[in-house]
């Protein structure tokens, strides 16, 4: 019996995550060991790797200790936000016998965990990173390590994984396979955390939950602007500004009539485009704030507050 369709835990881009996936996409599945590091970080990293060079693959993830349901370490989420990609949505399962079997190649992330693929399933196709890309290498579990460690595997991932982008192509068409394997038969392929600022009362206005693309806007702008004034020579800055840039055309849709939101985001952007060079921690700081505000509807006197904040920014 094969497992149903897994659902897609991952969200690096819209573009991706709204794409109709056809029946007869290959399958990747990137195994790790609880599937809360290295294992969502890969897949992140692979899919938009497929996806700029219009590769239609199918790449999730799974680990073979139990761990389902756990949210992705938070460090793997804050490394991935500084390279722009999102995991805030993942959650770990296990691997089982029905995902190894509709996969079209497993990439494990080391090699102590293709081991333990190897001898369960024997009869699939597994890599691990390093074999792929040609080379003697496992990425080390950053577990319990600083978020810039985390970032420096991040970077090293997607180097292994751009190097093995040839083979990996070759082993889902089936014009390579791994010495001694044998291939599995192909199958068919049928929270956020808002730690980053608490939404304001707006006594006497309309003041709803914001709806989740706003919200998460929001939340990662905040994280990715803390990050920044806590590790300014770990941040690519230009790479930060980009995604932050992307997310304030999300946060300018208005949550209620009346919403500021629009004319707000246009002062955040003049903020920013004063941050050219890589920000001070006061920037920061000064940015984040005002980037919480549109958790709840803006208002005229927040318009005003930051126009104000605008004219001291520079």
């Amino acid at each position: 019996m094969v497992d149903s369709p897994p659902s897609r835990a991952y969200n690096p881009g819209e573009s991706w995550h709204n794409r109709l996936h056809s029946m007869d996409e290959p399958f990747v599945l990137i195994v790790g060991a609880a599937d809360t590091g290295r294992a969502p970080m890969a897949v992140a990293l692979l899919r938009r790797l497929a996806e700029q060079r219009g590769l239609a693959w199918r790449i999730e993830s799974a680990g073979v200790v139990g761990h389902d349901d756990d949210p992705a370490e938070p460090e793997a989420r804050d490394a991935l936000l500084i390279v722009g990609l999102d995991v805030s949505a993942h959650r770990a399962r296990s691997l089982t016998a029905g995902l190894a079997q509709a996969a079209r190649v497993m990439i494990a992330v080391d090699r102590g965990v293709a081991r333990v693929v190897r001898a369960r399933h024997p009869a699939a196709t597994v890599a691990t990173l390093g074999e792929l890309a040609g080379r003697e290498r496992d990425v080390p579990d950053p577990f319990r390590m600083q978020v810039g460690a985390w970032v420096q595997y991040a970077r090293e991932i997607e180097a292994l994984l751009l190097a093995g982008l040839p083979r990996l192509q070759a082993l889902i068409t089936g014009e390579a396979a791994l010495p001694g394997e044998g291939r599995a038969p192909a199958v068919p392929a049928a929270p956020s955390d808002h730690r980053s600022g608490e939404a304001r009362d707006l006594p006497g206005s309309f003041a709803p939950t914001a709806p989740e693309p706003r919200l998460a806007a929001v939340a990662r702008v905040a994280r990715l602007l803390e990050l920044s004034a806590e590790l300014p020579g770990v941040i690519d800055w230009a790479g930060a500004r980009r995604q932050i840039e992307a997310d304030l055309s999300v946060m300018e849709q208005p949550l209620a009539p009346g919403d500021l939101a629009r004319p707000y985001v246009a002062v955040l952007r003049a903020m920013l485009g004063l941050c050219a060079e890589s920000p001070t921690a006061d920037h920061c700081t000064g940015l984040r704030s005002a980037v919480v505000r549109l958790q709840a509807p803006i208002t005229s006197g927040d318009l005003e507050q930051l126009s104000r904040e605008l004219a001291a920014f520079g």
